[in-house]
Order: structure tokens, then C-alpha cells, then sequence
């Protein structure tokens, strides 16, 4: 007791006089107890009284909560015998589940705002079990006089972070709290466990996909000290060698490219040149469920370049983006420069056209480009130019051609000294057998989705070009929106929605509530047309209220459970 005693007092007296002068040593003070007492002074928060605030529209039937409620549930009942709370909160110290092991500690807690819908967040309460350890990224023990604010030093409380099992991010905080009489070292060592059993269930609360991208990620991490990085549809998994390996814009263009070739074989061996100029080799094998594929498990080694070696021609240096597109730019430069006939494959809205006129543009100049259709394909070379520069002549969507009537125009444009280039979506040859014969080189233009790198640089030409002269930009959430939306409709449909912003915002900064609705939402499967209605009005009413989900519901007639599991269903953004 006499321990204690001077224990208290001698926190007591080194936190008067750190309020009385900030810059005050404390010897005798642990260092993050100290670290966290100046976070508090510096953030205002009294001292003197608990002032945290409630957040009534928090998702209480989170993965998180579900994962976590049999643990704490447990856990609770392996401490029954000390009155103790055991408390789950979110990523932002705010409470999801508390449990009780006596109505009394119940009450304490209620009296000190330690309840489900309140924040305990450092900058609000000060030093404590919950918000010091999203500050410091690990668990703490605080103890009586260690808190900063006065009406809780009375009790003491051990927190532990959850964190994602995939991205190591904390995900919430596993906290026990009682009063300080029934306190005990152990406390931090159960708080620790159960935090490491919710991450346990976390790993294995996952789909079929995700679970065969990280089984065979763990093999190939487990057998090479390299960098190894796993990318699924929604998962990105990468070891310390490979977070190590590249700087921050290096590392997304390679998971762009990594997304772009599991859909092109069951193996990958390629070499990628990044926007830093760095080239790195890429090898590995797609992952399978069924005959879906669910992601990429590469190794991924960089390459020393040979100095020195001449080339015949001196091509243009393809513009700054994601390894695929600078390929497919780079390939379509050669081709064209070589004259070689050249097939441009990609899904419809990717920019297939935009590339050729930017590489006969840096190879010719203003050239020019001449573009036939499925429509006006019977015309083909009749209509070329007869003076002048050699044209481009280039063949849209060349899959939707009559098959006879394709093989006769490109047949009759090889006998012309024109420039050749086609764009299709589905370059299948049991189809296009007759007709492929005609070209030697294709280049794969990469679909908008791939492309995350390239966004801002996408967004800002064509606002110049919907916007010419006008202050017009994008404020940096609502880009975060547009990198967030899968874009089934590529660059054609970024376009439209680019053009419907500034319908709603002609100058000045478009925020992320001028973007058409479907910005917000990316869905796991397509939408029929009843459900894009039902999302579109869900983010209406979302917007309308200042995302609070709780005057959301109400405007939409919907239970709050319904709105967040609708939420979930249309991959609804903030």
C-alpha cells in the first residue's frame, strides 16, 4: 500500500508541474505516460473533467464486432471473478461492445462515458487504454495517477491494438478496464491474447478468393528471402523486401500491372519499366477458384540495365503512367515507326484510340488520322487521302466487323502505302482468324482499373479538354472517390462523369459531392438497373445529411441495419 501510495503521489506532483511549465523533465515518469501527457497538454483537453463526445451512427454489426464478439464474450467469462469491462472499439477509439463483469462496474463505467457510441480518443480524454495505444501503436498499461485527466485515475486499464491480418493495420483496440485495487499486470497479458484471437478470426473471416491468395502467397514468402507481392481484387499482400524494394509510386504502378496480367495466363514472367525509370522483373502464377481467377503471387527482383547500347531509330520516350500503359505506348511506337501494321486490343472506353493519336503525334506531328467503322467500312481505301502525308488509317472495334468485309479492307489498305492500325475488344481467332493474318504486332491497352497511377494525370487532361480556359480542378477527396470506383466503362465513362461534375460545378474546386452518384459505390458484382436506382439514392440521402447514416435511414424509410447492410451490399464509399 505504502508503494502505491508514493507512487500516486509522485505522478500527481509531476503532472502539476507539467501543467504548470510544458517543458518540465519528469524523472521517475514512465516515457510514453510522459509522451502522452504532453500530446494532451498540447491538444487542450481538460484535465479536470471527461468531455468526449457521442457518435450515435457507429456500424455496431461490423466485420470487426463480428469477429471479436465470441472473444470478448469468453474472455469476460475467464475473468468473471474481478469486476472488470471488457470494451472493443474502431480505428478512431470510439466504443462498439462493452461487457460487465458486475452491474456495479457497469455503472462506473456509464458515470465515465465508457460506454458503446463514445469516443475515448486521446485528444479528447487524454492518456488512456484505448486512445494511447492508437497513438502509439501498442498496447499500454495505464494506472491510476498515469491518466491525464483527473475523474479517471481512480481506475486503471490495459489496451491492445487489433490489427488486419492482410495489411497490418490497426483496425481497433481490445481494452480491460477496473478500478485500480483490482488492477494487475496480467490484465495487459489478457487484453494482448484476446487482441491476437480477434486477428485469428479476422484471417479466417475471408472468402474463397482471398483465402487461396494467401495460402499460396505464405508458400512462395515461406521458400525465397526476395520481395514477393500477392495481389487480388481487393487484397494486396507484400513482405518487408518488397515495401522495401520501391518508393510509394513504384509500388502502386507494380500492383496496377500485377492486376493487369492475371488476367492474361496462368503464368507471368515480365519485365516492367516504372514511372521512377527503375525496370524490375516480374515472375509468378495467377491464383485459381474454380475457373475464376482470384489474384497474383509474383517475385518480383529489379534489373540492372546495360549502359550504352545503340539503338537504329531513336523512339519517343512514352509518357508518365502504370508499367502497362507505357508498354502498350511504348509497343505501339515501335510498330508504327517500323510501318508494321498494328492491332490495339483493350476493353471498349480504355483510350485504344487516344494512344494511337498520341503516338502518331509524337512520331508525326500534327499527322494525319483517318478512322473507319463497322458503318463506314465498305468506303476503306476509296476515301484515303490522295496528297499529303501518309495517313494513320485506323479500323474501330474491328470484332464487330462482317468478317468478308473486314479481310477485303485491310487486304486492300496493306496494297496502299498508308499507316495500318486496328482497335478491338475481342481479338479472338476463331473469329478474327482470316483478318489477324494482316497485322504483326499488338500492344494491350490496360483497362481503367489498372491505371490507379495514372488517374490524377487522366482527370486533369480531360478537364482541359471538357474545360478549356476555365479554373476548373478536382479537390483531393473527390479524387480518393475516383480512385475508389472500379470503372467498368474505362476511361469513356470517367469522362461522363467529369462532364456531369462540371455541369454541377463549372469552375473552381469540384468536390467529391458534385460527382455523379455511382463515384461512391463499388459493388462486388454488376447492379441490376432497380439496384443502381436504390444506391443512387442511398448516397443522395447519405450526401444530404453530412453522412450521418442515422439521418440517412430516416429520410429513407430504411432501418438503420438495413442501411448499413445496403451500404455494404453497393460497396457504398465515404
Amino acid at each position: 500500500m505504502g508503494d502505491a501510495l508514493a507512487r500516486r503521489r509522485l505522478l500527481t506532483s509531476a503532472r502539476a508541474e507539467l501543467l504548470d511549465r510544458p517543458d518540465v523533465a519528469l524523472p521517475g515518469v514512465p516515457g510514453h505516460v510522459v509522451a502522452s501527457w504532453r500530446r494532451s497538454l498540447a491538444r487542450g483537453v481538460d484535465p479536470g473533467v471527461i468531455t468526449n463526445r457521442f457518435h450515435p451512427d457507429l456500424d455496431v454489426e461490423s466485420r470487426l464486432v463480428r469477429c471479436a464478439r465470441p472473444v470478448i464474450e469468453r474472455l469476460a467469462d475467464q475473468v468473471a471473478g474481478i469486476p472488470v469491462c471488457v470494451a472493443l472499439t474502431d480505428e478512431r477509439a470510439r466504443l462498439l461492445v462493452r461487457l460487465d463483469t458486475t452491474r456495479a462496474m457497469g455503472r462506473i463505467a456509464d458515470g465515465n462515458n465508457f460506454a458503446e457510441g463514445f469516443g475515448y480518443d486521446e485528444g479528447a480524454v487524454g492518456t488512456n487504454g484505448v486512445g494511447t495505444v492508437l497513438e502509439r501503436g501498442g498496447s499500454v498499461h495505464v494506472v491510476g495517477a498515469e491518466h491525464f485527466v483527473e475523474p479517471l485515475q481512480d481506475y486503471a486499464c490495459a489496451g491492445a491494438p487489433v490489427r488486419d491480418p492482410f495489411t497490418g493495420r490497426i483496425e481497433g483496440v481490445l481494452d480491460i478496464s477496473c478500478r485500480v485495487e483490482h488492477s494487475s499486470p496480467l490484465l495487459l497479458s489478457l487484453a494482448g491474447s484476446a487482441a491476437d484471437l480477434i486477428q485469428e478470426a479476422l484471417l479466417h473471416d475471408r472468402d474463397a478468393d482471398q483465402q487461396a491468395l494467401f495460402d499460396q502467397y505464405t508458400r512462395v514468402e515461406a521458400r525465397t528471402r526476395r520481395a514477393v507481392l500477392a495481389v487480388g481484387r481487393r487484397t494486396v499482400l507484400t513482405n518487408t523486401a518488397m515495401q522495401t524494394l520501391l518508393d510509394a509510386g513504384d509500388l502502386v504502378a507494380v500492383q496496377d500491372h500485377a492486376r493487369f496480367l492475371m488476367l492474361r495466363g496462368p503464368a507471368v514472367d515480365d519485365r516492367v519499366h516504372l514511372p521512377s525509370g527503375t525496370r524490375v522483373r516480374m515472375r509468378g502464377t495467377t491464383v485459381t477458384v474454380g475457373n475464376s481467377v482470384s489474384g497474383l503471387v509474383a517475385v518480383v527482383t529489379v534489373l540492372r540495365e546495360a549502359a550504352g547500347v545503340a539503338v537504329p531509330r531513336p523512339l519517343p520516350e512514352p509518357p508518365a503512367g502504370t508499367p502497362a500503359w507505357r508498354a502498350a505506348w511504348s509497343g505501339a511506337a515501335q510498330a508504327l515507326c517500323a510501318g508494321t501494321p498494328l492491332l490495339v486490343v483493350g476493353e471498349p472506353g480504355t483510350g485504344r484510340r487516344r494512344l494511337l493519336a498520341e503516338v502518331d503525334r509524337a512520331l508525326h506531328g500534327q499527322g494525319c488520322v483517318v478512322e473507319f467503322g463497322p458503318v463506314d467500312a465498305a468506303s476503306g481505301a476509296d476515301e484515303l487521302p490522295r496528297s499529303g502525308p501518309l495517313p494513320l488509317v485506323v479500323l474501330r472495334d474491328l470484332d464487330m466487323w462482317d468478317i468478308a468485309v473486314a479481310a477485303d479492307v485491310v487486304g486492300a489498305l496493306r496494297a496502299t502505302r498508308a499507316r495500318l492500325a486496328a482497335t478491338a475488344a475481342d481479338p479472338a481467332p476463331g473469329a478474327l482468324a482470316g483478318v489477324l493474318t494482316g497485322f504483326e504486332h499488338s500492344v494491350t491497352v490496360p483497362p481503367l482499373r489498372n491505371r490507379s497511377a495514372d488517374l490524377a494525370r487522366l482527370v486533369a487532361d480531360l478537364l482541359a479538354e471538357l474545360a478549356p480556359g476555365r479554373d476548373a480542378r478536382l479537390s483531393a477527396e473527390a479524387l480518393r472517390m475516383l480512385a475508389r470506383y472500379g470503372w467498368p466503362g474505362n476511361v469513356a465513362e470517367l469522362r461522363d462523369a467529369l462532364d456531369l461534375a462540371l455541369r454541377r460545378r463549372p469552375v473552381g474546386v469540384v468536390g467529391a459531392g458534385d460527382l455523379p452518384e455511382f463515384c461512391q459505390s463499388a459493388p462486388r458484382a454488376a447492379l441490376r438497373p432497380v439496384d443502381l436506382a436504390e444506391r443512387d439514392a442511398i448516397v443522395h440521402a447519405l450526401r444530404e445529411s453530412g453522412d450521418n447514416r442515422v439521418a440517412a435511414a430516416a429520410a429513407l424509410g430504411l432501418a438503420r441495419s438495413t442501411l448499413y447492410r445496403k451500404i455494404a451490399q453497393y460497396g457504398i464509399t465515404g
